[in-house]
Protein backbone atom coordinates (compact mmCIF):
# COMPACT_ATOMS: atom_id res chain seq x y z
CA UNK A 1 0.00 0.00 0.00
CA UNK A 2 3.01 2.17 0.87
CA UNK A 3 4.54 1.40 -2.33
CA UNK A 4 1.46 2.51 -4.59
CA UNK A 5 0.33 5.60 -2.47
CA UNK A 6 4.41 6.53 -3.13
CA UNK A 7 4.26 5.70 -6.59
CA UNK A 8 0.84 7.94 -7.08
CA UNK A 9 2.25 10.88 -5.31
CA UNK A 10 5.33 10.49 -7.44
CA UNK A 11 3.28 10.76 -10.39
CA UNK A 12 0.98 13.44 -9.66
CA UNK A 13 4.29 15.40 -8.88
CA UNK A 14 5.86 14.56 -12.36
CA UNK A 15 2.75 15.78 -13.93
CA UNK A 16 2.74 19.15 -12.16
CA UNK A 17 6.03 19.73 -12.67
CA UNK A 18 5.67 19.18 -16.75
CA UNK A 19 2.45 21.61 -16.44
CA UNK A 20 4.64 24.02 -15.01
CA UNK A 21 6.93 23.98 -18.29
CA UNK A 22 4.63 23.99 -20.41
CA UNK A 23 2.63 26.51 -18.72
CA UNK A 24 6.01 28.23 -18.98
CA UNK A 25 6.26 27.88 -22.78
CA UNK A 26 2.74 28.68 -23.50
CA UNK A 27 3.06 31.84 -21.94
CA UNK A 28 6.09 32.51 -24.30
CA UNK A 29 4.09 31.58 -27.16
CA UNK A 30 1.22 33.75 -25.95
CA UNK A 31 3.21 36.76 -25.05
CA UNK A 32 2.22 36.58 -21.85
CA UNK A 33 4.49 38.74 -20.02
CA UNK A 34 2.57 38.50 -16.42
CA UNK A 35 2.67 34.49 -16.16
CA UNK A 36 6.00 34.84 -17.40
CA UNK A 37 7.34 37.25 -14.98
CA UNK A 38 5.82 34.90 -11.98
CA UNK A 39 8.16 32.23 -13.35
CA UNK A 40 11.50 34.66 -13.09
CA UNK A 41 14.15 34.79 -9.98
CA UNK A 42 14.19 38.48 -8.54
CA UNK A 43 17.42 38.84 -10.80
CA UNK A 44 18.18 37.12 -13.74
CA UNK A 45 20.93 36.67 -16.41
CA UNK A 46 19.49 37.04 -19.70
CA UNK A 47 21.01 37.39 -23.29
CA UNK A 48 19.53 38.45 -26.43
CA UNK A 49 21.76 37.84 -28.74
CA UNK A 50 25.34 39.17 -27.98
CA UNK A 51 23.76 41.72 -24.85
CA UNK A 52 24.45 39.52 -22.07
CA UNK A 53 23.57 41.20 -18.45
CA UNK A 54 22.48 40.46 -14.74
CA UNK A 55 19.09 42.31 -14.14
CA UNK A 56 16.04 42.49 -12.02
CA UNK A 57 13.01 41.38 -12.89
CA UNK A 58 11.30 44.30 -14.19
CA UNK A 59 14.30 44.98 -16.68
CA UNK A 60 14.50 41.58 -18.13
CA UNK A 61 11.04 41.65 -18.53
CA UNK A 62 10.79 44.96 -20.32
CA UNK A 63 13.54 43.77 -22.51
CA UNK A 64 11.37 40.23 -23.05
CA UNK A 65 8.34 42.24 -23.62
CA UNK A 66 10.14 44.68 -26.51
CA UNK A 67 11.28 41.43 -28.36
CA UNK A 68 8.12 39.36 -28.05
CA UNK A 69 6.35 42.52 -29.34
CA UNK A 70 8.55 42.60 -32.20
CA UNK A 71 8.43 39.42 -33.59
CA UNK A 72 5.35 37.32 -33.69
CA UNK A 73 4.99 34.19 -32.59
CA UNK A 74 4.31 31.37 -34.72
CA UNK A 75 5.53 28.16 -32.13
CA UNK A 76 7.46 27.27 -29.22
CA UNK A 77 8.54 23.84 -29.38
CA UNK A 78 11.26 22.29 -26.75
CA UNK A 79 13.53 20.07 -28.19
CA UNK A 80 16.25 19.09 -25.62
CA UNK A 81 16.23 19.35 -21.98
CA UNK A 82 18.61 17.95 -19.14
CA UNK A 83 18.91 18.47 -15.44
CA UNK A 84 22.12 18.10 -12.84
CA UNK A 85 22.68 14.85 -11.47
CA UNK A 86 21.36 15.89 -8.15
CA UNK A 87 18.16 17.49 -9.95
CA UNK A 88 19.00 21.26 -8.14
CA UNK A 89 19.03 22.57 -11.61
CA UNK A 90 17.75 21.84 -15.23
CA UNK A 91 17.69 23.54 -18.52
CA UNK A 92 15.15 23.06 -21.16
CA UNK A 93 16.20 24.28 -24.95
CA UNK A 94 13.23 25.32 -27.36
CA UNK A 95 12.91 26.21 -30.97
CA UNK A 96 11.12 29.39 -31.84
CA UNK A 97 9.55 29.88 -34.70
CA UNK A 98 8.44 33.61 -35.34
CA UNK A 99 7.07 35.67 -38.45
CA UNK A 100 10.33 36.65 -39.01
CA UNK A 101 13.03 34.20 -38.15
CA UNK A 102 13.70 31.28 -36.35
CA UNK A 103 15.39 31.78 -32.28
CA UNK A 104 16.69 28.92 -30.07
CA UNK A 105 15.56 29.75 -26.65
CA UNK A 106 17.61 28.52 -23.80
CA UNK A 107 15.77 28.22 -19.95
CA UNK A 108 17.93 27.75 -16.59
CA UNK A 109 16.45 26.79 -13.51
CA UNK A 110 16.69 25.91 -9.90
CA UNK A 111 15.00 22.77 -9.96
CA UNK A 112 11.73 21.77 -12.05
CA UNK A 113 10.51 25.14 -13.95
CA UNK A 114 8.18 26.79 -11.40
CA UNK A 115 7.35 30.07 -9.46
CA UNK A 116 10.38 32.23 -8.93
CA UNK A 117 12.27 29.39 -10.56
CA UNK A 118 14.32 30.74 -13.88
CA UNK A 119 17.53 32.18 -13.09
CA UNK A 120 18.92 32.55 -16.92
CA UNK A 121 17.45 32.97 -20.30
CA UNK A 122 19.14 33.26 -23.69
CA UNK A 123 17.68 34.28 -26.98
CA UNK A 124 20.08 33.48 -29.93
CA UNK A 125 18.98 33.17 -33.73
CA UNK A 126 18.68 29.68 -34.41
Amino acid sequence: MKQLLLILLSTVTFQLSGQNANNFFNALKNNDTEVLETYLEDNIDFCLFEDQQILGKKSAMNKLNKFLNDHKIISVDVIHKGSSKDKSSQYKVAKMTTSKDTFRVFVFTSGEIGLKSVKEIRIDKF
